[in-house]
Order: structure tokens, then sequence, then C-alpha cells
């Protein structure tokens, strides 16, 4: 029911947008632009390839590499025998297990990501559905985007991610073209993927594979992003006519440039308004594209925004001021909530200007899209509950 609401009110989201003149972060800033026939989601992407698209059953993949790892569900009973059976080391003498959702098209994000330490912390999550558990790899993550033509792979951009994590996502991204992936991840590519013409994503720790997925990174934002229209026209013609222009090869370069993620442990109260967004962002960085972009880090807190930058220390310092300005935001609102209790509660003089003034105040952080209050609603959803709705793609 939820779900229908939620679905009929962003069917309304383009009309709401240009009514407002709001930044469209896929489609404004770019001079180029991602064919139609080129899936950007996996749930289209599962439907489009239904010969490979076995690679978004995740404990498949880790059992394609010889890791340990099955069905949650078996393990019900089995709780304190499990932790018997991993490798050592860890602090508890043993490695820690990490669970997740089996099917990589059904989920998003870190939902439902934990990592286990024993036994009873296992039990609390022993009842979740469609779940999965492997060993836990506890290296820094890395992930590649291939185009193959016929099950030969024609380029690759490699995401080289920050040392320090929050939670179970990193901090920046560093994205050349100089960057390689491990070797043993592209023959795993080439080996699975014979004659698939597309693209394909993966992301991997300590190069052991940990996700796949038929279509780009970011939904092809990162790809845009290099500003090279005869890549983004080569990768195109991928899905358009199925082939590669190999005259364009010393053609494809483009300037290194970062993505910064913007972190907060903070509850989140209140969002800036889409055009104060614009403001922070635009005149700090050159770089085009930033969103608002919610992600779960387990329960450390959560990633809010990300953006772009060609310079590493600009970068940084543009995180850290939208963050600290973020927070204080947060600090507001909480204030203007317990302001709007005591008034109500103390019938104050001038209380309807007071509760008016207060509300509409706290009503600004809907001056965005419809989508960006929707995704942190669903953020804000699998952290305290482990769920989320179902939005019907259009």
């Amino acid at each position: 029911m939820i779900s229908r609401v939620f679905n009929k009110l962003l069917q309304c989201e383009e009309k709401w947008c240009k009514l407002m003149s709001y930044f469209n972060p896929y489609i404004d800033p770019f001079k180029a632009h991602l064919t139609s026939n080129m899936p950007v989601f996996d749930g289209r992407a599962y439907e489009k390839y239904p010969e490979y698209n076995f690679v978004y059953d995740k404990l498949w993949i880790i059992k394609s590499q010889g890791l340990m790892g099955g069905k949650l569900e078996d393990l019900k009973g089995k709780e304190e025998e499990v932790f018997r059976t991993m490798p050592t080391g860890g602090v508890r003498g043993h490695r820690p297990l990490f669970i997740k959702p089996r099917w990589g098209h059904l989920s998003a994000s870190s939902k439902n990501c934990f990592k286990i330490h024993d036994a009873n912390e296992l039990k609390k999550y022993i009842d979740y559905k469609n779940m999965m558990w492997s060993e836990f790899i506890d290296a820094n993550e890395g992930m590649t985007d291939y185009v193959l033509l016929k099950g030969k792979i024609v380029h690759q951009i490699t995401y080289i991610y920050s040392e320090k994590q929050n939670g179970f996502t990193d901090d920046w991204k560093y994205i050349s073209p100089d960057s390689k992936p491990p070797s043993n991840i592209t023959e795993w590519v080439t080996i699975h993927l014979p004659n698939y013409t597309g693209v394909v994503n993966v992301q991997y720790r300590d190069a052991k594979i940990i996700e796949v997925g038929l279509r780009l990174a970011r939904a092809g934002a990162y790809l845009l992003s290099t500003e090279n229209s005869d890549l983004i026209k080569n990768v195109n013609n991928i899905f358009d006519k199925l082939s590669w222009d190999f005259s364009l090869q010393n053609k494809l370069n483009f300037k290194p440039f970062y993505v910064f993620k913007c972190f907060t442990t903070l509850p989140i109260a209140y969002l800036f308004p889409q055009h104060v967004l614009d403001y922070l962002v635009k005149s700090n960085t050159p770089r085009p594209f930033y969103e608002y972009y919610f992600e779960p880090a387990g329960k450390e807190g959560m990633v809010f925004l990300q953006f772009m930058d060609d310079d590493f220390k600009r970068g940084m310092q543009t995180k850290e001021k939208i963050q600290f300005l973020f927070n204080n935001a947060q600090f507001i609102a909480y204030s203007l909530v317990i302001l709007l209790m005591v008034v109500l509660f103390f019938q104050l003089n001038y209380k309807n200007s007071i509760v008016a003034l207060i509300i509409l105040l706290l009503c600004t952080r809907y001056l965005n899209p419809m989508m960006a209050n929707f995704n942190l609603y669903k953020a804000q959803r699998q952290t305290l509950f482990g769920g989320g709705l179902k939005i019907v793609e259009t």
C-alpha cells in the first residue's frame, strides 16, 4: 500500500523538478549521455540478460572462488558450530562472519549487511529471509567496470577506494584511466561471461569478488564524469550497434578525479534545500556532478552526499565544510522540534505564529526532488528495521 502511494507521487517528480528548476545530476551537467538501450539499474539488467543474470547470486559468486559461505537459514541451530570451523584470525581467535542479502538485483547499498563476531550475535539475524553468510574479508575494497564485446574485454575503468572506511562505505574513490584491476578479477570475468556483450561492474576485497552487476557503477555517472565523448560514444555503441571502434583506443583517456562521500553519525532530521546544496557544492568545486546519496554505514552512521573534485586537498576541505554545516543543521532541527513541543505544552503567547514559523522552517527540507526525501526515508528504514519499500522503475 505504502509502496503504491510513493510510486504515484514519484510519477510527478519530473514536473515538480521542472517547476522548481531543480538540478538533475544525471542529465544537466553532461554534454554526452548514455544510450537508453543501456540498463543502468540492476533490476533491468537482470531482466535484459537472462543467460548471465546468475552473477546476481552472491552466494554463487563466493562459491565460484572457493570461499566459505552458504545460506543463512542453514545455520539455524548451528550458530556455535560455524564459528568453530572458521579460519583463525581476528580479535576473538577466528575471523568474523559476514551476512548480507543473497540476491544483488533485489537489494541495494549496505542494507542488512552485518559483520558477526559470535554465535549470540548471529542468532539476532538468523531468521532474516533471503540472506547468505560468508567469511569476512578484512581488506580494502576496490571496483572495476568492464566493457565486453562477445566475451572479450575491450575497456575497463578501475576505482581505487580510500583506506579509511565509514562502516562498510568508502570515504572517497580515485578514478583514473591508469588504474588497473587485479589480474585474477579480469580472468574471472573472462571465464564466466563468455560471449557476453555489455558492461559488468565487479566489486572485490583483497582480489576476492564480493558482488557483480551487469551495469555501470553509480548508474553510469562516473563514466559520464570522464567527460570523454569518444569513450562514452564507444560504450554506447556496445548497446546500440554491438560494436567497438578500436580506432579510438588512443583517445579514451581522461583527467583523473576523486569522488567524495559526506558522512554523519547523527540521525538525519533535515536536508539542505536543493538550491542551498547547489550553492554549497558549486562554490567549492568545479566538477558538475553531485547528489544526495543516502547509504547506511552499518551502525556507525550514514553517507548523505557525494560530489567530485579534481584536487584531493580541495575536495577534502569541501567535504569537511559540508559535513560541519550539515551536522549543525541537524542540531538546529532538533532544537526547533524541542521548541515546538515546549510551545504546544505550555501554551505560550503567540503560540499559533510560533508553531507556524517552526513548521515552515522544518518543512524547507522538502524543497528538494521528491526522490531525495524518499531515498533518505528508505535508508533510515533499513537502518532501523532492516527493510525497505519496493519502488517500481518507470
